[in-house]
């Protein structure tokens, strides 16, 4: 992982040189197995000289692959930090990041998962929290785990059927447009009415630790602002998904909603909304009819 190596780093002896540093000047002069040789010579050698440290090698490693291109010499310098740190989760986290950059997307989703076990029973309280963290979201975005609902994406008109105890209370024609940011993690929806008014927005976010997604409900009416849930989702049957909404109201009251997705072709779904009434049973609260906009 290369966000953590300034903090790394920083908790270096400073009174001591960088084996890092050595072992990448080797490289620039004399080619990737010379200074791992060198590695191997100055830690048996000179050790005390040198701060030796997972990150020492996993620096270099990323350094090879993002500014010198050389992802032959990367591949050897990452695998070597495992064998020299088999206990550690991080040179795993990095050796998949390798795969992934060579397009061996299957293959780094076995040392992600390595990674994710080894961090979460580490005694390590980095390693159990920001190394399992990301281990955990490059695989769930490897699984497309933030994708379950790209079936939702494009422009849709939609027809909107309110209830209230089983009977209609209002209907409303308008659009939906929605798309991923460039990252494919991130899921916009923003509603308009007939006179192309924005009426709502809604945001999904993929939470990989929970496996939920995060959502933010926006109303440019609404004085008090974003609305904010956990949101579970669940294939019910090949063309259908059932999603679990969980989220507190104005009052502070822990409230839970039902949704129902059933998609009829890919321009046609049916998405209905149920809430709890009194009795704690599902009252049918809403259905949204999509059809795809041509």
């Amino acid at each position: 992982m290369l966000i953590f190596f300034t903090t790394a780093l920083f908790s270096q002896d400073q009174t001591k040189s960088s084996i890092g540093d050595v072992v990448y000047e080797e490289y620039q002069q004399n080619g990737i197995d010379d200074a791992l040789e060198k590695y191997k010579d100055l830690k048996k050698n000179n050790a005390e000289e040198y701060n030796w440290s997972e990150w020492e090698l996993n620096r270099v490693g990323y350094q090879l692959m993002l500014d010198d291109k050389d992802m032959e010499a990367a591949e050897k310098v990452l695998k070597y930090n495992m064998e020299e740190y088999p206990k550690a989760a991080n040179p795993r986290d990095s050796y998949a990041d390798y795969l992934i950059a060579q397009g061996n997307e299957a293959e780094a989703k076995k040392y992600l998962k390595e990674s994710i076990e080894m961090a979460k029973n580490s005694d390590s309280e980095d390693e159990k929290t920001r190394i399992f963290r990301g281990s955990t979201a490059k695989l769930a975005r490897l699984e497309k785990e933030d994708q379950q609902l790209g079936f939702l994406t494009g422009d849709w008109n939609v027809q909107i059927v309110n209830y209230d105890k089983g009977k209609e209370v209002g209907k409303f024609d308008g659009k939906v447009m929605s798309e991923f940011n460039d990252n494919n993690n991130i899921l916009t929806s923003k509603y308009v009415n007939s006179l192309g008014e924005t009426v709502n927005q809604r945001i999904l976010v993929y939470d990989a630790i929970d496996k939920t997604f995060d959502m933010a409900y926006i109303d440019p009416v609404e004085p008090l602002g974003i609305n904010l849930s956990k949101v579970k989702i669940k294939k019910s049957g090949d063309n259908s998904f059932e999603l679990m909404e969980d989220y507190t109201n104005r009052e502070g009251e822990k409230k839970s909603a039902k949704h129902e997705i059933v998609k009829e072709s890919d321009g046609k779904l049916m998405w209905t909304i149920y809430e709890q009434g009194a009795d704690k049973n599902w009252e049918k609260a809403a259905v949204w009819t999509y059809n795809k906009s041509m």
